[in-house]
């Protein structure tokens, strides 16, 4: 019943206690035969393998790590942002346009109006308010 939790937990405790020993076997110093019997010593250094094959594979995981970033990042940027012509950057697809033939019908009815999350105003439209005319001219 619980075999997926102690799985889990299992393979967690194993991942971690290898990781803190990678971690302290390749910063301890190498003078440290005098504080720990030779016995010991000799155990240990033929389980792990050598520090500077350590430090290797901890410094190719790192630059694998960095390079996956970087590739996530490219891919995201070039892959799946939408091109600046494409109607989906201005708005989405529930998105219903207030068209108006009269410029001042327009402005009167829904121009400095809320517009209730129902209705998108035309960016045309949007973009003339807001940097065409000043904040006090509100006529065509």
């Amino acid at each position: 019943m619980y075999t997926k939790e102690y799985y889990w937990f299992s393979q967690y405790m194993i991942i971690t206690s290898t990781l803190v020993l990678t971690i302290i076997w390749s910063i301890l110093p190498p003078s440290l035969g005098e504080a720990v019997p030779q016995q010991f010593i000799s155990t240990i250094l033929d389980i792990f393998p050598q520090r500077r094959w350590i430090i290797t594979f901890e410094s190719i995981m790192l630059m694998g790590m960095l390079c996956t970033y970087i590739g996530l990042l490219m891919y995201n940027e070039d892959m799946l942002t939408p091109p600046l012509d494409s109607l989906s950057t201005v708005t989405d697809a529930g998105g219903q346009l207030i068209i108006e033939d009269d410029a001042d019908v327009f402005i009167k009815k829904w121009a400095f109006k809320e517009t209730s999350g129902i209705y998108d105003l035309p960016l045309m439209d949007a973009c003339q308010l807001l940097y065409l005319y000043d904040s006090d001219d509100t006529t065509l």
